[in-house]
């Protein structure tokens, strides 16, 4: 759960007398909770009557959650980045959020060599040897792949803007020099493993660089460079270590006291043209409010927008054409985790350890461990993370002519023992894997990954004492995970159309929050963080002085 039983007890005791309010916030997610929470700093919003947030869900941190297994393991099956932390002179606002958090980089990596054929090269419970590629190896690859990534960060926003909406990512990455220049420094048995690590990007941006990755037809054009065309935050990408779920909660806390928060209460209707209120209608009764701020995620709007026609429609009369257009132009993937929980890290014991011990790269100048800057690192004992890849899910090539063949399936395994005390291997799966990984059972996936590890180390691990896979594309509040640029299709202005409230004739205000509404910061906690100050801020500028 996302908060101690005393927190929630103090939750579950709402009354509301009051049925009209000053401004309600739709969603209890982080833009909503940073809504409300600039909301109730001024006096006007600490009266009675003046806020209330309505939460769909019976916790609050919307993509942001934690549940226990086997007892007190905490697994983190949301948001996990801070994106950037930011500088001095442009520091991330998540950062001051309880500042003494513990947060890292990711060190050292261990990378698997990719298989040749379209079978796995071991069967499980036998022994051969195992895949990690040596340092001098693995350091060049990984190198230039995430130097591929810098340079179209820093290629995508000086392009034209209709040239970088019409070009891939993969396009990009095609007429790249970058694998090329690293293919010949290789040796040809690592090549089909250079080649199809930039699938590596699915996993980041929950978005596809192919028709074959797509969950929605109108994402079959891949991921567009647009996606980088960004102004985001500077700093190290660092992995919250004790969770969001306080970080939610601190934002939450002044309206938690306050008793503003109701838990529970589905939106059904949000009727914005009809009078000087808006009314919103919902499991729990009617509420009318003079403004409405929805944090509703991109994917819920989407899947009812498309559901039009069938049932109660989410806004009446519907959105403005803008609105519509923007919604429907947007991206939205998915992107899950596959923890596999032991009863002891395995991976720090024999015969497993010195299956990889030297060949652990150190992640911030790809050197071997023991040289450059990695030498006597605390954090080496075992690597941050493993990367290697399965037969058993569909994936992609690259091939030196610049065609996209089928391939194997990148995994990221993270060694959240490393970062959280917690045994536990966390994988990830993206857009169209995520859903079929999503149809399986939890024992099916936990194979998957098992059978991963086998063929990885060349000898068969433990198994997972529990498996526990995350659902977002199935969740019905949140139809996914963030939104990505589709080639073609997704412009900036779509975001920022976001920014305009739809304000109707007797001055009733609909405006829109989250991370989808982010120019510069989408697909992040500190975008939907910051859309969030961004409306309750506009909302307090246009209040009338007393």
């Amino acid at each position: 759960m996302l908060w101690s039983p005393p927190l929630r007890s103090a939750m579950t005791r709402l009354t509301h007398e009051h049925q009209h309010y000053d401004t309600i916030v739709i969603g209890a997610g982080v833009a909503g909770l940073a809504c409300a929470s600039r909301l109730l700093q001024h006096p006007r919003y600490q009266q009675p009557g003046a806020l209330l947030v309505l939460e769909a869900r019976t916790r609050i941190g919307g993509r942001v959650n934690a549940v226990h297994v086997n007892g007190s393991i905490r697994i983190d099956t949301g948001a996990n980045w801070i994106h950037g932390i930011g500088t001095a002179d442009k520091p991330n606002p998540l950062m001051s959020i309880l500042p003494h958090k513990r947060c890292r980089e990711l060190a050292g990596a261990v990378v698997f060599k990719a298989p040749e054929g379209s079978a796995l090269l071991i069967q499980v419970g036998s022994s051969q040897v195992s895949q990690a590629i040596a340092p001098e190896i693995a350091g060049p690859l990984l190198g230039g792949v995430f130097g591929l990534l810098d340079e179209l960060h820093a290629v995508a926003p000086v392009s034209d803007p209709a040239e970088a909406k019409a070009t891939t990512l993969l396009d990009s990455i095609v007429t790249s020099d970058t694998l090329t220049d690293i293919e010949a420094q290789l040796p040809e048995q690592y090549h089909r493993t250079l080649r199809s690590m930039p699938q590596f990007v699915e996993n980041m941006e929950a978005g596809p660089l192919t028709a074959s990755s797509a969950e929605q037809e109108k994402g079959r054009a891949g991921l567009g460079l647009l996606e980088f065309a960004i102004d985001d935050f500077e700093g190290e990408q660092v992995f919250l270590q004790d969770g969001y779920s306080a970080i939610a909660e601190e934002i939450a806390k002044d309206l938690i006291a306050a008793d503003l928060i109701k838990l529970g209460c589905e939106v059904r209707t949000i009727r914005y043209d009809q009078s000087n209120v808006n009314v919103i209608e919902t499991a729990s009764g009617r509420f009318t409010a003079d403004r409405v701020v929805c944090t509703i995620p991109l994917g819920v709007l989407q899947h009812r927008l498309s559901q039009s026609g069938h049932g109660v429609p989410l806004f009446q009369p519907p959105l403005p054409e803008r609105i519509t257009q923007a919604i429907n132009s947007l991206g939205f993937g998915t992107l899950d985790k596959i923890f596999l929980v032991y009863d002891k890290p395995w991976w720090l014991e024999e015969p497993y350890l010195s299956r990889y011990r030297d060949r652990i790269v150190n992640r911030s100048d790809y050197s071997a461990i023991g040289s450059g800057t990695s030498a006597n690192h605390p954090a080496y004992e075992a690597p941050d993370s493993f990367m290697g890849f399965t037969t058993d899910l569909p994936g992609l090539a690259i091939a030196s002519d610049g065609n996209v063949n089928p391939g194997p399936r990148l995994l990221s395994c993270i060694n959240l023992h490393a970062l959280t005390g917690f045994p536990i291997l966390s994988t990830f799966v993206s857009c169209s894997n995520a859903v079929r990984v999503e149809s399986m059972s939890d024992v099916e996936v936990g194979g998957i990954v098992h059978r991963a590890l086998t063929q990885w180390l060349g000898v068969e691990p433990p198994k997972a004492s529990a498996v526990h896979v995350t659902r977002w594309a199935q969740n019905e509040y949140s139809r996914g995970s963030y939104s990505h640029m589709i080639a073609g299709v997704s412009m900036t202005e779509h975001r920022e159309t976001f920014q305009t409230p739809i304000v109707n004739a007797l001055g009733a205000e609909l405006r829109f929050a989250g991370e989808h509404t982010s120019r510069n910061h989408f697909a992040t906690v500190h975008g939907a963080l910051i859309s969030g100050y961004r409306e309750g801020d506009a909302i307090l500028a246009g209040m009338k002085s007393p």
